[in-house]
């Protein structure tokens, strides 16, 4: 891997007036950018693809082999190493270095960035022995805080021991890391320093906060920064996402490592701090698998110790950044056919005040199978768009949603997968054949199949029909499981009507024909049943069967009844006549009669003329006389 070459310079940033030494490195020999006041943090670029980050802190001790065994883990997991601090014990000598580190670690020097931990400064107020191991590879001399770009990923290390290298607000440490930090392109970013802010303790009464370090967490949470990598207390730790009043924020959040495991010595917390998920007294190393808006994590254990940790997560930009409510998504076509071309998804980031977000790292998601779903191949461009695609192989709805840098987007994009149909195999059928002019309705049924009569799910239908008059309502949903949907057809001019269907484009062959008529007095029928009841407890239902002048049964027609005599309860029809051309409705009465029920459909009587509508009467119905003579509000219990 080539050495980096070293980048010291000034930088005035934002609000900052004093000039600072900025010290960047970066892996392909191009010194970043100065920012631009106003400018979009994170710039537009392609992808760079995953790299490898891996080491540990706390590491080589000339006492024991655990940091040959680390550094035989690192034997076999190529890309670049960090240290996490305390690199050669006891006291980071440059004898220290020669016989401890050197022999272990040491074999990876050339790929090696280092932190500076506590013991650096133990034999040398100015940790000499260190700048003379690593050279640039632990910063500039006397500083020992730097940045590089690794992959997608900035990263940037710093020197916390304050001592020797103040790192206090507005110090000359302070002012480079906001500057590195608003200089720096990249969505995603780790950050490395010793001496954990937040930490569990082996001792049981022990601290959990070193107060002194949260003015890096304070500068990292406000830029963004995503990792945080320490050691310095000799386990494995990992925290939730968190704020720096030490908050759970899965979105913007700060993600901590403790990585004290490199060989020195080992100790399992007690004490467990705010939002630690795991902690392990276990010797490895940890394995960063840095990628385009996101990382992977794997703690690897050294032989004869079994425990472990695995997890990703993805990047986040700062506070204020990317809004999940005002960024969208939108599919153009909306329709497509499975097994053709796809569909385009947009996603257009937008922040808080709703304007693009340029650089931002866009992540798709789909329901259902079959699917190829093609990810954004850049980040987001000037206007805040990048572009996906999604074909499938299934016919169904496919509901699709988006990332944008860690924060899910409230909208989401509907795809209807659907397929060709076969105009001979599908089919149109009018569910009530005959209706009444005008008040009639007929329910026209659509069954979508492909060419081996197999149902097509999500088919869009437009209906049609011949003659004037007509009401032709479309339906309102796409095909079903079935391959069915349905509108409906009325029509105030009489006639016949050639109902047709367009499915996905296709005209289906077959055809339904809907009758649209008046009824005929002399066809339609009026029966009781029970044509004998008992007055004031039994009843009868009247049926009406309305017919056109086919013979034909008429749905869509109103019913009106009336019946002869006294104490007549006679509840008229609720519907209109069905598809059988049928309503009814009951009779009942408190008073023996013969009963005659004429009916009007329509106004027109059912038989006879209007003028003698009780020629028209159900045969036989008469009320029976009761056991008991209702007389005065009371019964009388004499028989009549």
């Amino acid at each position: 891997m080539p050495r980096s070459v070293l980048r010291t310079g000034l930088l005035r940033v934002l609000a900052l007036t004093s000039s600072i030494a900025l010290v960047t490195c970066t892996e392909d020999h191009h010194p970043l950018a100065p920012p631009t006041i106003g400018a979009p943090r994170f710039a537009a670029a392609p992808f760079s693809g995953p790299s490898v980050f891996v080491g540990a802190g706390d590491i080589a001790s000339c006492v024991n082999n655990n940091d040959e065994a680390t550094a035989q883990l690192l034997d076999g997991i190529p890309g670049t190493v960090f240290t996490a601090g305390d690199n050669a014990y006891p006291n980071g000598r440059t004898i220290d270095y020669q016989n401890c580190y050197d022999p272990t670690w040491g074999r990876h020097k050339a790929r090696t960035w280092a932190t500076l931990g506590n013991h650096e400064y133990d034999s040398s107020a100015t940790a000499d022995p260190s700048f003379d191991y690593f050279g640039d590879r632990a910063g500039p001399r006397g500083l020992g805080y730097y940045s590089f770009d690794l992959g997608a990923w900035h990263i940037v290390v710093l020197n916390d021991n304050g001592q020797f290298v103040l790192f206090t607000a507005n110090t000359a440490q302070d002012q480079w890391f906001q500057a590195d930090l608003a200089a720096h392109p990249n969505l995603c970013t780790l950050v490395m320093w010793h001496q954990p802010y937040v930490f569990s303790n082996k001792n049981p009464t022990g601290a959990t906060t070193s107060p002194a370090r949260k003015i890096f967490w304070d500068r990292a949470y406000a830029a963004g920064v995503d990792v945080v990598v320490n050691g310095h207390t000799h386990q494995y730790e990992r925290f939730l996402p968190m704020t720096p009043d030490l908050v759970v924020d899965q979105d913007r959040g700060v993600r901590a490592f403790i990585i004290g495991t490199g060989g020195e010595s080992t100790a399992q917390p007690v004490q467990i701090a705010p939002n630690s998920v795991v902690q392990a007294g276990t010797f490895g190393v940890m394995k960063f698998t840095l990628k385009d808006g996101g990382y992977d994590w794997q703690f690897f254990p050294i032989p004869g110790q079994t425990f472990t940790d695995a997890g990703s997560a993805s990047c986040h930009d700062a506070p204020g950044g990317v809004s999940g409510s005002l960024s969208t998504i939108t599919a153009s076509p909306t329709t497509i056919l499975k097994g053709g071309p796809g569909t385009t998804i947009t996603v257009t980031a937008k922040s808080a005040n709703g304007n693009p977000v340029s650089g931002a790292y866009v992540t798709l998601a789909a329901t259902g199978t079959g699917n190829t779903l093609t990810q954004p191949a850049s980040y987001t461009d000037e206007n805040g768009i990048a572009t996906g695609s999604l074909s499938s192989t299934v016919t169904e709805i496919k509901t699709i949603s988006a990332t944008v840098n860690g924060i899910a987007l409230a909208q989401t994009a509907s795809v209807n997968v659907t397929a060709t149909p076969s105009a001979s195999k599908s089919k149109v059928a009018p569910v009530e054949k005959y209706i009444a002019v005008g008040t009639g309705t007929s329910t026209i049924t659509v069954t979508v199949l492909d060419a081996s009569s197999r149902p097509i799910s999500g088919a869009t239908v437009t209906l049609q029909a011949t003659g004037s008059g007509n009401t032709l309502t479309q339906p309102t949903a796409l095909t079903n499981a079935s391959g069915v949907t349905t509108g409906t057809l009325s029509s105030t001019v009489a006639g016949t009507k050639t109902v047709s269907a367009i499915a996905n484009g296709t005209l289906i062959s077959q055809t339904a024909s809907v009758e649209v008529s008046t009824p005929s007095a002399s066809k339609s029928q009026l029966g009781a049943s029970p044509t004998t009841f008992t007055a004031g407890v039994g009843s009868s239902t009247i049926t009406v069967t309305v017919k056109e002048a086919g013979n034909h049964g008429l749905a869509g027609v109103a019913v009106q009844l009336s019946a002869t005599g006294n104490g007549n309860t006679i509840t008229q029809p609720v519907a209109l006549t069905n598809a059988n051309g049928v309503a009814t409705a009951p009779l009942s009465s408190r008073i023996r009669s013969k009963c005659s029920q004429p009916a009007n459909v329509a106004a027109v009587p059912l038989c006879g003329s209007s003028s003698d509508p009780l020629d028209c009467r159900c045969s036989s119905c008469h009320c029976a006389v009761p056991s008991k003579e209702f007389r005065s509000g009371a019964w009388n219990s004499s028989p009549l």
